[in-house]
């Protein structure tokens, strides 16, 4: 009978990682900024924080890390699953072998009930630009004496590193996005048939709520039309928001018809960080970046490495400083994305890597 062993030396530490080196402390914080948004979501959430190795945070930069949608900032903290690691596990490797700079990162949670807020003000979700420009970055930077502050993150997460980052440069110096929400006549109306035929079945956008937040939902995923339409319903609370009446949003297309709205949909696009990026405020501070780094899988399924090339060359029209990076991965695939994505925003921010293997692929 034959047998075997199991080569344990072939056990990299990206695939089988070993305890941080650094701690994670957990805060707990009370939003002014969040207090009274309309849906009464939570006020006082969980604010986990990465300390590096080293212990020293005094003039370390920061770096913001957001999540993409349905998720948290805790979610990067916690231990990786089988074969893989958490974001902010992987960030502690790179700087245990010398290949990233040490670091603080925080990961705030802008959770809402329909799943995110895409860091964005809106009369509908309640203040979440505010909650992470002007309360959480502020006190970070008060309580650990950091330095310079990247903001990254991917899908939904990496759409809100674009829109902070391009209006807040006086907060962000640098800024990282993974496969993020942008040129929007890619990401968002493949959806839209799907969204209009579940919220259809359901009764309406009311019915449909009713029954999601009270019954179990199976196999919840980006191919579920559930998904589909709470998504594009998250979406439409922070684009299209109703400010004459707080809490209520309109939806991107006709619930007789199915048919895109036009008033609609231009309210959306107003938000497309393409079209911010031509703006003249928005031109500004992509210069004013050290780096705008932009990187997507060759099979993303929702085609967000082609909105990263149209968003790569919108910004280097305007003069920024631009990396995009292409790889062969889909949406929902870890790939290289943060391995080349951290060392390379803290080298342009003047923390490069202490190793030789800064930034590689």
């Amino acid at each position: 009978m034959d047998s075997w062993r199991v080569p344990v030396e072939a056990r990299s530490s990206a695939q089988f990682p070993g305890p941080l080196r650094g701690t994670i402390e957990h805060h707990h914080w009370a939003s002014r900024a969040l207090a009274g948004n309309p849906w009464d979501d939570p006020v006082e959430r969980d604010l986990p924080i990465y300390v590096p190795p080293s212990g020293s945070t005094k003039g370390r930069p920061l770096l913001v890390l957001l999540s993409g949608y349905t998720g948290a900032g805790t979610y990067h903290f916690q231990r990786g699953r089988y074969l893989d690691d958490s974001i902010v596990g992987r960030f502690d490797r790179l700087a245990r072998e010398g290949a990233c700079a040490e670091a603080v990162v925080v990961g705030p949670d802008c959770l809402t009930s329909l799943g995110g807020s895409q860091y964005l003000n809106s009369t509908a979700t309640g203040r979440y630009e505010d909650y992470v420009v002007q309360e959480i970055v502020p006190w970070v930077r008060s309580r650990y004496g950091t330095g310079p502050t990247a903001v990254l993150g991917t899908s939904s997460g990496g759409y809100g590193a674009l829109v902070l980052g391009l209006r807040h440069p006086d907060v962000f110096e640098a800024v990282g996005s993974n496969a993020g929400d942008a040129y929007f006549e890619y990401c968002y109306p493949p959806d839209f048939p799907s969204a209009f035929r579940e919220l259809r079945r359901a009764g309406g956008p009311d019915a449909f709520l009713r029954r999601v937040f009270s019954e179990f939902v199976s196999n919840f995923g980006p191919s579920n039309p559930v998904a589909r339409a709470l998504s594009t319903m998250a979406y439409a609370s922070a684009y299209s928001p109703r400010a004459d009446e707080p809490g209520r949003f309109d939806l991107p297309f006709d619930l007789e018809t199915g048919a895109i709205r036009p008033d609609v949909w231009a309210r959306w696009l107003a938000w497309d960080p393409v079209r911010i990026v031509e703006t003249p405020a928005g031109a500004d501070a992509a210069r004013r970046l050290k780096l705008l780094y932009l990187d997507g899988g060759l099979r993303d399924e929702f085609g967000l490495d082609v909105s990263a090339r149209v968003l790569a060359a919108a910004a280097r029209r305007q003069g920024a400083t631009v990396q995009h990076e292409e790889y062969d991965g889909a949406h929902f695939d870890r790939g290289p994305r943060y391995d080349v994505m951290m060392p390379r925003l803290l080298a342009a921010m003047g923390f490069p890597a202490s190793g030789p293997r800064g930034g590689s692929a």
